[in-house]
């Protein structure tokens, strides 16, 4: 073999910038087997053509696809690189991505969202009236408050239930109640219903087993917050509103403040308005 025509390792390496540990390992998983290793000293040599194949490895670094997928990309003897193949893929990586990063900054914006919406209520600012958008939520009949075994393990499978039908969660959690004849005592885990099909919808029979779900209409609600949780003492806590007559949702969540005590959680009581006794206009 005349090595003249080839190029050494440490060659390779300085030509396309990179490591010398990266082309061996990148020989170890087969994707830039040598041209030609010595028997002797075992020094591993490369065509000049391989540069465009390290060139071609390092934008599927670059682009977050797996080394393992690389033999995708390129011809059976290395000297083919199907670069549109490989910058679709990138691009459906990196859209992937983005999108993963948009819904982070949701779940953020929410969470700030509730935040400073608990910090009005703690210091008594712009009112208890809030509104709330519509949301699709796994319920499960559960009686009791937040602070018992059975209320973990009860989320702890609407939980597993979620994960089970492939959707994703949302950002709220706790109990409600809901109105009417099919309606009751419930543990609640918010869905993500973006890029969703909505197979199944109403409430569930309260059995105490099978997880089923609801979707809960946008509405004005009056907040409040207390050091216990007792969700079925909200017509007591709520009593002016509960003393009309009419159909109300309830809510009740673990509040989210500034500084959380772990040992004193603060809950927050989220009843919904009548249609006459929304705001005219939005509260400051």
């Amino acid at each position: 073999m005349d090595k003249s025509k080839l190029l050494s390792i440490g060659t390779l390496s300085k030509l396309t910038g990179v490591h010398v540990k990266s082309l061996r390992y990148y020989d170890e998983i087969g994707i830039l087997p040598p041209t030609y290793v010595d028997p002797s000293s075992k020094y591993r040599y490369y065509s000049f053509s391989q540069i465009h194949v390290v060139n071609a490895i390092q934008l599927c670094v670059d682009l977050d696809i797996p080394l393992k997928q690389f033999t995708e990309f390129v011809g059976p003897d290395r000297k083919e690189i199907y670069f549109a193949r490989l910058l679709a893929r990138g691009t459906e990586l990196a859209t992937a991505k983005i999108r993963s990063i948009q819904e982070r900054l949701d779940f953020l914006n929410e969470v700030q969202e509730e935040l400073l919406r608990s910090q009005k209520l703690e210091r008594g600012e712009g009112g208890n009236i809030f509104r709330l958008p519509s949301r699709t939520c796994l319920i499960l009949p559960y009686e009791g408050g937040q602070n018992t075994v059975d209320y973990f393990r009860g989320l702890d499978q609407l939980f597993g239930y979620l994960e089970q039908e492939g959707f994703k969660p949302g950002y709220d959690y706790g109990q409600i109640l809901l109105p009417g004849e099919t309606g009751g005592s419930f543990i609640f885990l918010d869905i993500d219903t973006r890029d969703m099909d909505i197979r199944k919808e109403g409430c569930i029979k309260p059995d105490g087993k099978t997880p089923g779900l609801v979707t809960i209409p946008a509405a004005w609600y009056a907040f409040l917050q207390t050091a216990q949780s007792h969700i079925a003492g909200a017509p007591q806590l709520f009593s002016d509103l509960f003393a009309r007559s009419g159909e109300r949702t309830v809510i009740e969540v673990a509040a989210i403040s500034e500084v959380n005590d772990t040992s004193s959680p603060v809950f927050e009581l989220r009843c919904s308005l009548l249609p006459e006794e929304q705001p005219t206009q939005p509260p400051l």
